[in-house]
């Protein structure tokens, strides 16, 4: 280990405010923390053997599936405090492939020993639970860019969620850093990379964001909404 989950900048996420030291020491023996992957290293392919969990603890990940034309077709992407691998838990087998976009840490947890700590600690339970729940809101999100029509929507819909994901609460990040290639995003929300670029320019020329290289800024969070066709009625504020 090299930090204690107590240490850990996401902390309030991981670790319920209920659990005590004795059983933050029983999560710490199970997950292997911080360790750093450089960009574009695979974690973990489609198809093998599934063995842990991973949480993101900073940088990013896209998991991808490849058909039988050894098409890539993207999946999801991971940031800080998300949890990698879940939908593999029932197959046993990983349902996709996980590779790093940027230089990334991430904490291993032993799934077969979590499932085996679980059984004796109640609050273990309790915690993989309220984890797994949130990893599943984190995909709700982002299926909600893939059920707007036009790529404009989408686009829009897509950096609102990532801009809330960043600040890791309910309100929105004003400014936020892409991860990702302007490529990979036009592959999870279905659009060819031109298309992509001109519905960044269409957002930028009506004023809702401000764009440099992969550095962006809400200027109007009303307007970007309403361009995403989201429920304009949620939080507007920023962090």
């Amino acid at each position: 280990m090299t930090e204690d989950c107590n240490h850990c900048s996401l902390s309030n996420t991981c670790l319920p405010s209920a659990f005590d030291k004795s059983e933050v020491n029983k999560l710490e023996r199970i997950v292997s923390s911080g360790k750093n992957h450089p960009r574009q290293q695979c974690i973990y392919h489609q198809g093998t053997t599934f063995q842990a969990l991973y949480i993101v603890k900073s940088g990013a990940l896209k998991t991808f599936i490849t058909n039988s034309k050894s098409d890539e077709n993207i999946t999801g992407f991971y940031l800080p405090g998300d949890i990698v691998g879940l939908e593999s838990i029932s197959k046993r087998a990983y349902l996709s492939t996980a590779i790093t976009i940027t230089n990334t840490l991430l904490c291993k947890v032993n799934y077969q020993q979590l499932a085996e700590l679980r059984k004796s600690t109640p609050s273990l339970s309790d915690w993989a639970i309220n984890l797994f729940s949130q990893s599943l809101a984190s995909g709700h999100d982002f299926f909600n860019c893939l059920s707007q029509q036009t790529a404009v929507a989408r686009l829009a819909t897509f950096l609102l969620v990532i801009s809330k994901r960043t600040s890791r609460s309910d309100q929105y990040q004003a400014n936020f850093h892409l991860s990702m290639s302007r490529q990979d995003i036009g592959n999870y929300l279905g659009l060819a990379c031109e298309t992509t670029s001109r519905a960044f320019t269409r957002l930028v020329e009506k004023k809702c964001i401000r764009k440099r290289n992969k550095e962006i800024s809400i200027i109007d969070l009303t307007k970007l909404q309403q361009c995403s066709t989201l429920n304009t009625t949620e939080t507007k504020r920023f962090v």
